[in-house]
Order: structure tokens, then C-alpha cells, then sequence
């Protein structure tokens, strides 16, 4: 397995021109045009996936279906992707899925997790660039809802950079020049937080 350091930090709607400025004065490229993504996070009935993130158990899982479109779910590509933390580092696979709408459906069985389902959509704009040799995502517009139920989607005011490498090196130097917060962040977790308080 080939293992990245992902760094993630929280941007400020106020600062966001900073950032910018900070990417372009260092060289940084725009390395693919913006897009929506659409993710749809599993879990078991026990909420253990969200648990073991909460906890910072190693090694943890995360399992969702990602597709790259505005379009309706009956329409959507989407790719399963199981991501992998452990004390090496952070994996992930990724494989296009043909029959999505059977596995939103039945669920996805795992061998550590057992059978688990679709728990939370959540949508966003992604932006990538390419700095100091490392790739950089900057995601906003982030809104969420529960997957089985019959609700609107709530907005998520969060701006989240991230960077990722596996390059230990460029890591520390980004977080030394950095003037930005480096915090936890999970999507899925955050959505589960908010959606229990609703």
C-alpha cells in the first residue's frame, strides 16, 4: 500500500483572498477546473465508522460512493471508495460502480464493519491546485442532509483546505510557512454531529 500525509486547515471566509494570493506568490497551479462533488458516507447500525474517526481508532475506515456531476443519483457515475487511516498514513481505493442504486439499497458489507448504509449525503465545490510539487483541495458550498430522510439540505459555512503528500518533508515545510488553522476535520463526522442536534 502507498500510504499519504494528508494536513487539513480551516480558511476563513475573510482570508480566503489571502489564500489565493498565498498560492499564486508561491508558484501554485490550478490543477483541475472546480466541480461539485457528491458524497454518500456508510455506516453500520452502530454508528461504529463514526465512532472509531471520533475516537481516532487506528486502523478506520471510511466508505462512500463519490460522483463528480449535479445530476440526479439515478444518473450519477459514482466510485466506491474505501479510505484507510492507520499509523502509517491514509490510503485509498477507489473503483467505478456500475449498479450503485442496488448498493444504496442492500448496502455495503465490510470485513471489519459488517453490513453498512447509506447514512449522509453531503455535497460540495472542490477546487485543486498543485504547490510545491503536492496537491492542494479547497473546498466550500458544503451542505448535507440524512440520506433516508425527507429533508432539505443544511448548509456548512466551513471552508476546508487540504493538502496531500507523501513527501514527509514538504508536509513539515507547509506547516511551518502556513498561516492558516491545521485542525481534524471529517465530513461525514460533522454532518452526524449537526444532523443529531436537529
Amino acid at each position: 500500500m502507498s500510504f499519504r500525509i494528508e494536513n487539513k486547515y480551516k480558511i476563513q471566509i475573510n482570508k480566503l483572498s489571502n489564500l489565493y494570493e498565498w498560492i499564486y506568490k508561491n508558484d501554485g497551479k490550478i490543477l483541475f477546473p472546480k466541480r461539485y462533488i457528491t458524497s454518500i458516507y456508510f455506516d453500520n447500525s452502530e454508528l461504529s465508522l463514526y465512532n472509531d474517526s471520533i475516537e481516532s481508532i487506528v486502523p478506520r475506515k471510511k466508505i462512500r460512493l463519490r460522483a463528480y456531476s449535479n445530476s440526479t443519483i439515478s444518473n450519477q457515475n459514482y466510485n466506491l471508495e474505501i479510505k484507510i487511516n492507520s499509523v502509517e498514513g491514509r490510503f485509498k481505493t477507489s473503483k467505478k460502480i456500475k449498479e450503485h442504486v442496488k448498493l444504496l439499497k442492500r448496502g455495503y458489507y465490510d470485513n471489519r464493519y459488517g453490513l453498512c448504509y447509506p447514512i449522509v449525503e453531503i455535497k460540495y465545490l472542490r477546487e485543486y491546485f498543485k504547490i510545491f510539487g503536492i496537491r492542494m483541495t479547497l473546498d466550500t458550498r458544503m451542505k448535507f442532509k440524512s440520506f433516508n430522510k425527507m429533508k432539505n439540505y443544511n448548509n456548512y459555512e466551513k471552508i476546508i483546505l487540504e493538502t496531500k503528500t507523501q513527501n514527509t518533508t514538504i508536509s513539515n515545510y507547509i506547516d511551518e510557512k502556513f498561516f492558516f488553522e491545521k485542525i481534524r476535520f471529517s465530513k461525514y463526522c460533522n454532518a452526524i454531529d449537526i444532523i443529531n442536534k436537529i
